[in-house]
């Protein structure tokens, strides 16, 4: 009987830290008077909705839609920050890797859909945080990743502002009726992107080390200027599997850790995409 008991109170730790790591209400089922649980919008009660609770959901019963609305003439950007009324975060225990979630976006102008996340420390010092614009419509839902990087020697995040936003990419209010719905956000587990030379010749994409791995590898990479680079792992298929980088980054050499510890043993694809170089390695994930 208490080695059942020890086993239950190992599962219910483990499962507790689990859900602290993930953002809260993060497939926008729970609401309160129109208004997402843990969430805080641009709406302002009895005047301003512009963001709502629909019925077309990627995962359960419900998601977050935003509108560009009317308010007394002028269009209304809407937004929503992973923030409760005393103006904490969303918990989290560990420096992710990245924020995944899956979207629609329906631009009526030139809007985009701008995503931010920001990692602080438990005295709400900024320790990472990463950025992703979308400007390309989609009716379909679509992933989207949101790369965090991190200060170096910073400690762990306690708390994660996540921010969304429709507006207009000329920096105005944007068109009236220019909307985005978001489902099923999460965060993946620990990685990193060390930069650790700044003299290459060309673009370079090494093999992986250790290859075979499990459940870690390291990926390198060289930049002879500043550029912006996509990282990107795939199955032997050719399913996305994560984004290890998706931003500007100066010249340098990089290496960029990838922890498979959700994944079966195979083949799986790195690519590395700088303009117009692209060069891909096989890795094997042997388990």
């Amino acid at each position: 009987m208490k080695g059942r008991y020890y086993l239950f109170m190992l599962v219910y730790c483990f499962y507790s830290t689990l859900v602290l790591s993930q953002p809260l209400n993060s497939s926008f089922e729970d609401w309160t008077m129109g208004e997402p649980n843990d969430w805080f919008t641009s709406d302002i009660f009895g005047l301003i909705s512009g963001v709502s609770q629909s019925a077309d959901a990627h995962e359960g019963s419900s998601s977050a839609e935003m509108t560009i609305v009317d308010f007394g003439g002028s269009p209304w950007p809407p937004f929503m920050l992973s923030m409760d009324a005393m103006g904490n975060g969303h918990p989290v225990s560990q420096k992710h890797g990245s924020l995944k979630g899956w979207y629609k976006f329906n631009p009526l102008g030139i809007e985009w859909l701008t995503i931010l996340v920001t990692m602080s420390a438990s005295d709400s010092t900024y320790v990472g945080g990463g950025a992703n614009v979308i400007q390309t419509a989609t009716s379909s839902w679509t992933e989207f990743t949101v790369p965090i990087t991190y200060l170096d020697g910073s400690p762990d995040p306690a708390q994660t502002y996540i921010y969304f936003i429709v507006n207009d990419s000329t920096g105005t209010l944007g068109t009236v009726g220019s909307s985005a719905k978001i489902d099923h956000l999460s965060f993946t587990g620990p990685s990193s992107v060390e930069q650790f030379s700044n003299t290459p010749d060309e673009f370079t994409l090494k093999q992986n080390y250790p290859n075979p791995f499990n459940p870690s590898t390291k990926i390198e990479y060289s930049l002879p200027e500043a550029s912006y680079v996509d990282l990107k792992v795939y199955d032997i298929l050719g399913n996305e599997i994560s984004t290890l980088v998706s931003e500007e980054q100066s010249a340098g050499t990089y290496r960029a850790d990838f922890t498979a510890s959700n994944l079966s043993s195979g083949f799986y694809i790195a690519q590395l995409r700088v303009g117009n170089f692209v060069k891909s390695i096989k890795m094997t994930l042997l388990k």
